[in-house]
């Protein structure tokens, strides 16, 4: 399974205690292709950063670019789907880019993207992608 993974449900994922630990967990263990462009590792950077300082971002980056099981995605195109966030259009872009399955976001406007005829989205919340590798 290759997804997208929106930054604050990536934040939402990583701590110990969270109820979402399982999508970080099964990430870890290769379960799951996580899809980002230099863009989103950029933005994951700058919130890790000012969420929890540079060693903590140094170390969960480190991990996150070693892992055998992501792909960095080059977005040769620009759908634009999303007009109201101009920011959350990476995550469409490389989405399609990437011929993902799913983006996983908590984010209305992310969300929206379910109701665009072309090209189609797959969006769920972080809820359900985890309730889904709960499954699995």
């Amino acid at each position: 399974m290759r997804i997208v993974l929106d930054t604050n449900c990536f934040i939402s994922c990583i701590g110990k205690l969270s109820p979402y630990r399982n999508v970080f967990d099964e990430f870890l263990s290769g379960n799951y292709t996580l899809c980002f462009s230099t863009e989103i590792l950029l933005e994951y950077e700058e919130i890790f950063l000012d969420k929890w300082g540079a060693d903590v971002t140094e170390n969960l980056l480190s991990r996150l670019i070693r892992a055998k099981n992501i792909e960095l995605i080059t977005v040769f195109f620009n759908f634009n789907a999303i007009q109201s966030d101009l920011d959350g259009n990476k995550f469409a872009d490389v989405f399609v880019a990437a011929n993902a399955d799913y983006i996983v976001s908590n984010d209305a406007k992310v969300l929206a993207l379910n109701k665009t005829e072309f090209p189609s989205f797959k969006v769920i919340r972080l809820e359900q992608f985890s309730l889904l590798l709960n499954a699995q």
